[in-house]
């Protein structure tokens, strides 16, 4: 299609972009990441999208695991309660839910729903709260 050598070009690129994992701000100011992509004009498919989430969670759940250990002993959907909840809020938001864990710990599901509900997090994303919620909730059934 194109009279260029892509191998050599991305090589130049890369050499002359160097690689960042985080955000930047490049010469011009401009927040930039990766291989000198401009967030601005940054447009990812869907592909491209999962590909990260599957990173995102595979770095995720040693941190998750490692600080709620009583978590490997529960249903899967209380895994999945917390593990959305860690990726929403961070493995540390998600620690300051001291009475949460606790009842989840000790196979309270209604308290532990309860406790989900009792937060800021609840009050600033009611739906996916309430959602999740039940899901515990569910557990005591």
């Amino acid at each position: 299609m194109y009279q260029v050598d892509l191998a050599e070009l991305i090589e130049d690129l890369k050499r002359h972009e160097g690689f960042r994992s985080r955000v930047y701000t490049d010469t011009l100011g401009v927040p930039t990441i990766g291989i000198g992509f401009a967030i601005k004009d940054l447009e990812l498919d869907e592909e491209i999208c999962n590909q990260i989430l599957e990173k995102k969670i595979s770095k995720l759940l040693p941190q998750i695991f490692s600080s709620f250990p009583h978590l490997k002993n529960q249903p899967n959907i209380a895994k999945i309660v917390v593990i959305n909840m860690c990726y929403q809020m961070g493995v540390r938001g998600v620690s300051k839910f001291k009475k949460f864990h606790k009842a989840l710990e000790n196979n309270d599901y209604i308290t532990a729903s309860a406790e989900m509900l009792d937060s800021r997090w609840s009050r600033q994303t009611p739906n996916r709260a309430k959602e999740l919620s039940e899901k515990i909730k569910s557990l005591a059934s």
